[in-house]
């Protein structure tokens, strides 16, 4: 049996080896073919873009927005090739260059109009929306028309198309609000009947990431706590709205916010026709398709600049202006730090805040005597109490170095997120952004009880209970009561923490702690965040807590060597020449995304001693 087992582990190791081998092949025949491609291809000369007398900026946003572009990964991008979805595949558009490109064009003379292509777009934050918005609002201040034009509006879409003079939707097409929703799946009676047995330890009466677990549905506190901010985030979706339309006298909140009833009575009223009942409620001002849509922008442009207007994209207008931050000389330094995405402990893997890699930025900010003030945009649902607390420590240091410290918090900056900002000198958040969460857990599951079912026993010897502490062994009541015990420490160190850093007692921070989710509103209104408002907001606060007058805005962002800037902008320019389509089974494709992205959820979020600070529900549809 011993020689059996030995047989088949040499084979399953060596057919590895040679799969491993292949895989490696393969790669390096692609990485020769691109650098092939891209020396036969290569002349040498910039292509420069000049930008046309009477031009239209067409913001075509086909992907998503974001904080921060992700770096690029090679092999994600020969994968998009090969499988045929490279022209296809989605975008990422930097939510502050988008901004600065619309404030650029407004004080452009060849600029003359702005035209919104929203069906490509996918996601967006609320507050991104909202910052945008607000530049698209400048940008008419000018006298420059904008307009709007998708396939179908989603309810992303619609929020920013709202701001153009003229929102058009095809004869076909639908504009679809759904509003606001958490919904979540529970598990407790599947785990009743295998038969797993969830240990749960946590403090936070709202502090819901457990209820699934333990529960099969949701508890009246999270029902609560959660209608409450849902109901704030679609009332101000339904105010900017109808504030953006306001010329539109037929537009009412009942139009964004209809029942069911009054859908299927204005339904009928138009014999079903879903663009026909957008219209009638003032959703939209026009029922064109594309190519008709291009014309009467045209003539109207005609007729107000005595010519026709040209079309630049966004890529190619936002290619001809300046870097978004860059250094102009001043002695005096404001510097903005980026983290997105969970909070754990180690080096960063994909879009994460991980402990070592986001402190190193902040040393870098110490150190620089430059540098006098740091603005930290955060946007995270938080993740691991240990990373947090290290990086909590690195923002005490830099306050210690004479730096000031204000965070300016995106769509989400809750639980560990939170942890962080609390040291910081001022928070900076948005109407809609979510924070709080001040609560603590920690969970894993046993299945004893499913072995002994199978008839599977476990029996042994050992030093010490600690010993004996596994997912095949029944969990001992005197080890329960101690892990509660470490999680009502954790609870407590994360009041301390608030309490410390925005100045209230122990008891006003655990009134508004327990859990609990709020948004940027209710922050103020409860002391958790200083006032409202943007990235470009926070910056300003930063410059007069720092007493500055003239100073440059710089980002600071990991460090990459020569090496990797070379093959970046190698991949950058040459992975278009990679044969398309050799892949064409997009089925499987998502399948292996979606599990991919289940289990990266899964292994990003760590935590040396397993304490959890983390706001599940601040993640909406």
């Amino acid at each position: 049996m011993a020689f059996l087992f030995r047989l088949i582990k040499s084979i399953l190791v060596n057919s590895f080896k040679f799969i491993n081998a292949i895989r490696l092949i393969l790669l390096n025949v692609i990485f020769i073919m691109i650098l092939l491609f891209l020396f036969a291809s290569y002349d040498g000369d910039e292509i420069e873009i000049e930008v046309a007398e009477n031009s239209y900026l067409r913001l075509d946003l086909n992907g998503f927005i974001v904080e921060k572009k992700q770096p690029m990964n090679f092999s994600q991008e020969v994968s998009k090739q090969l499988s045929g979805f490279a022209n296809e595949a989605p975008e990422e558009f930097e939510v502050q260059e988008i901004i600065k490109t619309i404030q650029y064009a407004k004080n452009d003379q060849n600029i003359t109009g702005l035209v919104l292509e929203l069906s490509g777009l996918q996601a967006a934050s609320i507050n991104q929306l909202t910052d945008i918005g607000s530049a698209i609002t400048q940008f008419k201040s000018a006298g420059k028309p904008v307009y709007a034009y998708a396939d179908n509006y989603s309810q992303t879409q619609y929020y920013l198309a709202a701001y153009a003079d003229q929102v058009t939707l095809p004869p076909n097409g639908f504009v679809l609000l759904q509003g606001y929703a958490v919904n979540r799946l529970y598990f407790k009676d599947l785990l009743d009947k295998l038969l797993i047995t969830p240990h749960v330890f946590k403090v936070g009466t709202y502090k819901s990431f457990v209820e699934p677990y333990t529960e099969d549905h949701m508890s009246e506190y999270s029902k609560t706590a959660n209608q409450h901010w849902l109901n704030q985030l679609w009332q101000n979706y339904i105010d900017h709205v109808l504030l953006a339309r306001k010329n539109n006298p037929q537009i009412s909140e009942r139009s964004i916010n209809p029942t069911l009833a009054e859908v299927k009575q204005g339904l009928k009223a138009v014999n079903g026709d879903t663009s026909e009942y957008a219209l009638s409620v003032g959703l939209v001002d026009n029922l064109l398709f594309h190519d008709q849509f291009l014309k009467n922008m045209a003539n109207d442009a005609q007729q107000t600049q005595n010519s026709k207007p040209s079309m630049i994209s966004y890529r190619a207008y936002q290619s001809t202006l300046p870097d978004l931050y860059r250094y102009t000389g001043e002695e005096s330094q404001i510097a903005v730090i980026h983290g997105s995405g969970e909070i754990i402990s180690g080096l960063n893997t994909g879009s994460t805040i991980a402990d070592k890699s986001f402190n190193a930025l902040l040393k870098r900010a110490k150190n620089n005597p430059h540098i006098k003030a740091i603005v930290l945009r955060l946007d995270t649902p938080g993740g691991s109490a240990f990373a947090s607390e290290n990086i909590r420590q690195q923002v005490l240091a830099l306050k210690n170095a004479g730096k000031k410290v204000v965070v300016s918090m995106g769509a989400v900056t809750a639980s560990g997120g939170y942890w962080i900002a609390s040291a910081a000198d001022k928070i900076i958040a948005s109407p809609t952004t979510l924070t709080g969460s001040i609560g603590i857990f920690g969970m894993f599951a046993t299945l004893d009880k499913t072995l002994n079912e199978m008839g599977i026993q476990q029996d042994g010897v050992a030093t010490n209970p600690l010993a004996n502490i596994g997912i095949t062994q029944a969990l001992d009541p005197q080890l329960a009561e101690i892990f509660q015990l470490g999680i009502e420490n954790g609870y407590a160190n994360f009041l301390k923490v608030v309490s410390e850093g925005r100045g209230m007692s122990l008891a006003d921070v655990d009134k508004v702690a327990q859990g609990r989710v709020w948004t940027g509103v209710d922050g103020v209104q409860n002391g958790l965040v200083d006032q409202l408002g943007g990235l470009q907001y926070a910056v300003q606060q930063a410059a007069q807590l720092a007493d500055l007058d003239d100073f440059d805005v710089i980002s600071i962002e990991p460090r990459l060597s020569s090496k990797e800037v070379f093959f970046n902008q190698l991949f950058a320019k040459s992975i278009k020449y990679l044969p398309s389509g050799v892949i064409t089974q997009p089925t499987l494709v998502k399948l292996f995304t979606d599990i991919e992205q289940q289990a990266n959820f899964i292994s990003r979020i760590n935590d040396p001693q397993s304490r959890f600070v983390y706001c599940t529900q601040c993640y909406i549809k």
